[in-house]
């Protein structure tokens, strides 16, 4: 559990940063189709954290939620107050989580108009949005390098000695 919640850290500190990187774009260069695999490094940003909302509000806790889209949002300026408000509410909940939770299971229908329910363990959602985030992390870091721009990379290593 303590590695989870590390990572978790790791993982709002460094979506900050990119956050950051995109404030020194144009917010057509944030929105820009680049043929990603949500087009722009907009919409992957945003995917993530729908993620987050679709795993920890629908899943977890049952609630229903409408969906972001990225046209609702005007500039970084509005991404950074989504991204608090999805970040308070993701840290919250892991941080309320102890060892035994890990193996709670739910049950959820992975399409609207399914009856088909499927089992997680909270231990593969936590995991799965670690993996999640990594892959379009990357994803972003390939849109950056596009445009020769370095991205703000957050190596994992470096951010322990840092934080400690």
């Amino acid at each position: 559990m303590r590695h989870i919640m590390k990572f978790y850290r790791f993982n709002s500190e460094a979506r900050k940063k990119y956050l950051e990187a995109f404030e020194k774009l144009a917010w057509e260069k944030v929105l820009e189709d680049r043929g990603a695999s949500f087009r722009s490094m907009g919409e992957v940003f945003l995917h993530v954290l729908e993620a987050y909302r679709y795993w920890f509000n629908y899943v977890i806790r049952g609630e229903p939620q409408e969906e972001r889209r990225l046209e609702s949002f005007r500039d970084v300026g509005d991404m950074r107050e989504f991204e608090h408000e999805v970040d308070s509410m993701v840290m919250k909940a892991v941080g309320d989580l102890r060892e035994e939770d890990l193996t709670k299971v739910y049950s959820y229908s992975p399409n609207d108009n399914s009856d088909q329910s499927v089992q997680v363990s909270m231990e593969a959602i936590l995991l799965h949005m670690i993996e999640e985030e990594l892959q379009h992390r990357g994803e972003i870091n390939c849109m950056l390098w596009q445009q020769d721009i370095d991205p703000p990379i957050t190596e994992y290593h470096r951010w322990l000695e840092e934080s400690n």
